[in-house]
């Protein structure tokens, strides 16, 4: 032990230790990212010669009509990937949490999607979304709600469709959060609860929702972050159309840099996203911070 606390006391060794970490970490995460913004300053097409030109990308970016809508899409997945995903995984952990036989078995099932790949959901729900022969509206044809059937994945419902989709990917992962958090709350907090007659929503929102604050936190951070670099199922789905209905920052940049070869545009929107995914994350954290000291 006290060989430890001598270690520990050597600067020397600790930058030793450190030093690996740290020089991995530099290579893997900062120079990529300082890179994509040293290329955001330049024309290039990946074949000819690079042309320095500022700022111009920028310009050119905000004035893309395509872009801009791609930010609203991008914020209307992460707004209903924050309802669905939160509300729909905090009420089956609060079901499921109580349960005593079968337990595991919905845990198992609901956990499931997250461990298919995108690719493979994306096509599944591809077909479900299907006019002609898709789960849902053979479904509305059986009952007799003919007049329900829809194009799925056109323009004015592919949004919804896509965050439904997430949702059915993501929703089991965030439930077993809940259901960690929820189970670790102390029983002589929900005993003087029920003493004190909050049961049901009362139980709920005064006392179940405040003691787990910390994990909802770190679900929402993860789900906005997931939202902002949404990439996989919108391009799996629909490559971003119809009309680039279903366009996000993220495919965006795959079809201005590799299918456009407008690299340094790309490397723009690149940089624009990770600028934005950090205020978003930091602003986050204080807000919830302040949540929690003023509880």
């Amino acid at each position: 032990m006290k060989q430890l606390e001598k270690a520990f006391g050597n600067k020397l060794a600790i930058a030793i230790f450190i030093a690996p970490a740290l020089i991995l970490f530099t290579l893997v995460i900062p120079l990529p990212i300082l890179h994509s913004f040293y290329m955001s300053l330049f024309k290039w097409d990946m074949l000819s010669t690079m042309t320095y030109v500022g700022f111009e990308n920028y310009k050119e970016l905000f004035s893309d009509g395509i872009f801009l809508s791609s930010i609203w899409h991008t914020i209307e997945i992460t707004v209903l990937s924050l309802i669905f995903q939160v509300t729909l995984g905090l009420f089956l952990a609060l079901c499921i949490v109580n349960i005593t036989k079968g337990r595991k078995y919905f845990q198992n099932a609901f956990f499931i999607p997250n461990i298919l790949s995108s690719a493979v959901i994306g096509i599944l729900w591809f077909f479900v979304y299907n006019y002609d022969f898709g789960l849902i509206n053979s479904i509305l044809k059986s009952i007799g709600l003919d007049s329900l059937q829809q194009e799925w994945l056109s323009q004015k419902y592919v949004i919804l469709a896509l965050s439904i989709t997430t949702c059915w990917q993501w929703v089991g992962y965030h439930m077993i959060l809940y259901i960690a958090a929820i189970s670790g709350i102390s029983q002589d907090i929900i005993e003087a609860a029920i003493v004190d007659g909050a049961q049901g929503l009362k139980m709920v929102t005064k006392i179940i929702i405040p003691q787990i604050r910390p994990v909802l936190r770190v679900s929402i951070v993860l789900i906005i972050t997931g939202s902002l670099k949404y990439f996989d199922m919108a391009w799996i789905m629909t490559e971003g159309g119809p009309d680039f209905a279903s366009e996000t920052i993220a495919t965006y940049i795959y079809r201005t840099a590799f299918n456009k070869l407008q690299y340094g545009l790309g490397s723009a929107a690149s940089t624009f996203l990770f600028v934005v995914s950090i205020l978003v994350t930091v602003l986050i954290n204080k807000f919830a911070a302040k949540r929690e000291e003023v509880y």
